[in-house]
């Protein structure tokens, strides 16, 4: 093999180890629990009493809206019990057709 194809492979493979170590550091750092700041605990919990206090006035306006709501009528839509036959089966149409032909063989004997 001549030298220059084996100085490629060379520098291809310690490349690929390099960006494999490159990798392997960055998942370790996703894995290490987040440092928490006294800035973002401080915005959170204001955003929090801020949504309460929403969350309460909302709470508010909707038992204010309780008492005063109109009555109106509840229509409630029940499917019949049991289950229907499907036209797809075929087996009603031919139990049909059977009766009307041995009626008739009946009435020729006769």
């Amino acid at each position: 093999m001549p030298r220059k194809h084996l100085f490629v492979i060379v520098v291809l493979l310690g490349a690929a180890v390099v960006a494999g170590l490159l990798a392997m550091t960055r998942t370790q750092a996703l894995g290490s629990p987040a440092s928490t700041s006294a800035g973002n605990d401080a915005a959170i919990s204001f955003r929090m009493k801020k949504l309460d206090r929403l969350e309460a006035s909302l709470a508010k306006q909707i038992a204010a809206q309780d008492g005063h709501a109109p009555a109106s009528p509840i229509t409630v839509y029940r499917h019949a019990p049991g289950s229907v036959a499907s036209a797809g089966s075929g087996a009603s149409e031919h139990e049909h057709e059977h009766d009307v032909e041995s009626a008739g063989e009946d009435d020729r004997d006769d």
